[in-house]
């Protein structure tokens, strides 16, 4: 069971999960606002991706942190981003051709049951009653809200 504290003992990773849930909100939006004024997919995602590219930088300078990557996970890290443009560009593009952002990104979201499956399998994180119900939760909601 996860607790979340209020004050200098809050949970970490619950409070970064929280912010990212925000983030990918604002980052769904303001997606589906400039497809609709009429941006370039291409042009409005290279953008997106400089804005990523020197965020990491800064991230970097700010924590003093070296680039540290091994070639394999070079690697993992270039099949990642092969896949988050995947993601992004069928995403952006079924909004262009008419999908409407309630029906689309509710579908998006069922990634969350591959990343959840593939931690079962491959990193062996226990599957517990619990946390089925909880996926099954989800993948309820997210299928009511894309109809």
């Amino acid at each position: 069971m996860v607790t979340v504290l209020i004050g200098a003992n809050m949970n970490v990773p619950i409070m970064l999960a929280v912010a990212s849930l925000i983030a990918g909100g604002l980052v769904a939006f303001t997606s589906q606002f400039g497809v609709r004024n009429g941006a370039d997919i291409a042009s409005f995602i290279l953008v997106d991706a400089i804005t990523f590219l020197c965020l990491a930088v800064l991230v970097m300078l700010v924590t003093k942190t070296p680039f540290t990557l091994t070639g394999r996970l070079t690697g993992w890290a270039i099949v990642c981003g092969t896949f988050a443009s995947i993601s992004v560009f069928t995403v952006l593009y079924a909004l262009k051709f008419g999908g409407e952002g309630s029906i689309v990104y509710p579908i998006q979201s069922l990634q969350v049951v591959v990343a959840v499956v593939l931690a079962f399998l491959v990193f062996r994180e226990p599957v517990t009653m619990t946390k089925l119900i909880g996926l099954g939760l989800g993948i309820g909601s997210l299928l009511i809200l894309s109809r």
